[in-house]
C-alpha cells in the first residue's frame, strides 16, 4: 500500500521583500505565503503518510527572494517528518520577460541553478537521474512503488527525445522488477477541459512522448499541474489506458490538496482544503474568499471587454495561458462580443435565437456573463454539475443547438476541434466522465506489485 499527498502550483511570492502586487489572476500572490503556511500545517497535521509531492511552479517568475524564502518552508515539512519530492517549471526561474543577450541578474534565479536549489527535495534521494538535464529523476517512495519525475521545461525545446528514451528505460526496468511506477509532470498530458486545447496554444506538444512512448513502455498514471484546474482524464490507447490527474493551484480557488491511496488493485483519490489562513479574510470563509478573488478576476475580464480588448486578453491569459497574438487578429469581433455579452441574459439570448420557450423560466434572467463565470469557476474547481436534466443544462443545450443549426455552413468551413457545437457546449458545463475531486481508479490487471 502507498499513500501520499500532492499539491501543485504553489507560486510562492515573497510579499515582504517584493511588495504588494495588484495583479488580477486566479492565484493569490500576496496571500501565497499565508496560504502555503496553512497548507503545510495541514500536511504536517496529517501524519498518516510522510510523502508530499509538489508538481511544479513552486515560486513566482524566478525572483531570487521567492526561492530563498520558499526553501525554508519545504525544510519545515522535512523537519516535521515529511519526505518532499518536487519538480520545477517555468515560473521557478527567470524566463518570463527575459531579453535576448541580457546579462545575468543577481536578483533572479536561472534554470541552471534549480538543481542545486531544490536538490534536497527529491534529487538527493533519487535512485536514477537524467544526467543530460538533471531535473528529472526516479525516486523509490516505498517498497514496490516508484515515482518518475519529468521536467520537460528546458527553456528552448520542451520536446526532448533523450529524456523520453531515458524515461522509457526507467519504466520498463521498474515493471520488470515488479515495481508500480507512476509519473509527475508539470504540464498536462490530456486536456483538463474541452476548451483548453483551443486557448492554450501548443502546450501539449511537450506531452506527446508521454501519451505515446511512455504509455507503450507501461506508464498508466501521471500527476500534473500548470492549468490550475482540478481534473481527472483518461485516454485509451492500443498499449493501454493513461490517466492524467491534474491538480489545481494550491494558492488559487479552491486551494486543493489531494490524498492518494494505492491499494487493493485501485487508486483512491480524495481532495481536501484548508479552512483558515493568517490573513484578513473580511469575515469570509476561506472558500468564499478564494471564490471572490476568482470572480474579481473574471469580472475584470468582462469589464475590459467593454473598453480594452488587449487588457481583456491579458486577463484571459492569466486564466487559460492563451496565444494573445493569434486572438488579437480578431480584435473587432472580440470587442463587439465583449460589449454585447456584458448585458445579455439567457432569456434574451433565447429570444434572439428564436428558442426562448426552451429556456427554463427559472434561469431566463441570469446574465450570460454570470453564467460564463460560473462555468469557468466550475472548470477550475472540478466536477461541472449542469447536466441536460438541470435548468442551466437545458438552456445551454437549447442555445447551442440553435447556434449550431444557424451557423451550420460556417461551422463546416471553420477549423474547429469539435464536430458538434451543442455537444461541445454541454461538455463545458457538465463533466459526465470521471469525478475530478474524489475518484476511485482501477489499476491495470497487468500490475503485480512486489513490495
Amino acid at each position: 500500500m502507498l499513500k501520499f499527498h500532492i499539491i501543485s502550483d504553489t507560486h510562492y511570492y515573497d510579499v515582504k521583500s517584493l511588495g504588494f502586487v495588484d495583479y488580477k489572476d486566479q492565484t493569490l500572490f500576496n496571500e501565497s505565503g499565508a496560504i502555503l503556511n496553512a497548507v503545510f500545517d495541514w500536511l504536517l497535521a496529517h501524519d498518516d503518510t510522510d510523502i508530499v509531492l509538489i508538481a511544479g511552479d513552486l515560486c513566482t517568475n524566478g525572483h531570487r527572494e521567492n526561492s530563498e524564502n520558499y526553501v525554508p518552508m519545504l525544510r519545515r515539512l522535512q523537519e516535521g517528518g515529511k519526505r518532499v519530492f518536487v519538480i520545477s517549471a517555468s515560473h521557478d526561474y527567470y524566463s518570463i520577460g527575459i531579453k535576448e543577450n541580457e546579462p545575468r541578474r543577481p536578483d533572479m534565479v536561472y534554470r541552471d541553478e534549480l538543481h542545486n536549489i531544490y536538490y534536497d527535495f527529491g534529487l538527493r534521494d533519487a535512485i536514477a537521474i537524467y544526467e543530460s538535464d538533471p531535473l528529472s529523476y526516479v525516486a523509490q517512495l516505498a517498497p514496490g512503488y516508484r515515482l518518475l519525475c519529468l521536467n520537460t521545461d528546458d527553456g528552448s525545446n520542451r520536446c526532448m527525445d533523450g529524456l523520453f528514451t531515458w524515461a522509457e528505460a526507467q519504466i520498463r526496468g521498474a515493471r520488470a522488477e515488479g515495481q508500480f511506477i507512476f509519473a509527475m509532470h508539470h504540464y498536462p498530458v490530456l486536456p483538463p477541459s474541452p476548451i483548453y486545447p483551443i486557448v492554450s496554444g501548443n502546450i501539449f506538444a511537450c506531452s506527446e512522448g508521454l501519451r505515446t512512448r511512455l504509455v507503450e513502455a507501461g506508464l498508466r498514471f501521471v500527476f500534473t499541474g500548470h492549468t490550475h484546474m482540478q481534473n481527472i482524464s483518461r485516454i485509451d490507447t492500443p498499449a493501454g489506458a493513461l490517466y492524467d490527474i491534474n491538480t489545481g493551484a494550491a494558492v488559487g480557488y479552491d486551494a486543493p490538496i489531494r490524498t492518494v491511496v494505492i491499494d487493493d488493485g485501485k487508486m483512491t483519490i480524495t481532495t481536501s482544503s484548508i479552512d483558515s489562513f493568517d490573513w484578513d479574510l473580511q469575515d469570509k470563509s476561506v472558500s468564499q474568499y478564494l471564490k471572490d478573488n476568482f470572480d474579481r478576476m473574471l469580472n475584470g475580464i468582462f469589464e475590459a471587454g467593454n473598453t480594452d480588448v488587449s487588457l481583456m486578453l491579458d486577463l484571459i491569459d492569466a486564466v487559460f495561458r492563451i496565444n494573445k497574438e493569434k486572438l488579437l487578429r480578431h480584435r473587432r469581433l472580440l470587442q463587439w462580443c465583449g460589449r454585447f455579452f456584458y448585458r445579455l441574459t439567457l432569456g434574451r439570448a433565447g429570444r434572439l435565437l428564436l428558442c426562448g420557450r426552451r429556456i427554463p423560466k427559472s434561469v431566463r434572467d441570469v446574465r450570460v456573463k454570470d453564467f460564463v463565470m460560473e462555468i469557468i469557476r466550475n472548470i477550475y474547481k472540478g466536477d461541472e454539475p449542469h447536466s441536460i436534466e438541470t435548468p442551466m443544462g437545458q438552456a445551454v443545450f437549447a442555445l447551442a443547438g440553435r447556434l449550431e443549426r444557424l451557423g451550420k455552413l460556417f461551422l463546416k468551413r471553420a477549423d474547429l476541434p469539435f464536430e458538434s457545437l451543442q455537444r461541445f457546449a454541454i461538455s463545458l458545463v457538465y463533466d459526465g466522465g470521471l469525478p475530478d475531486n474524489n475518484a476511485v481508479l482501477p489499476l491495470a490487471d497487468e500490475y503485480h506489485i512486489c513490495a
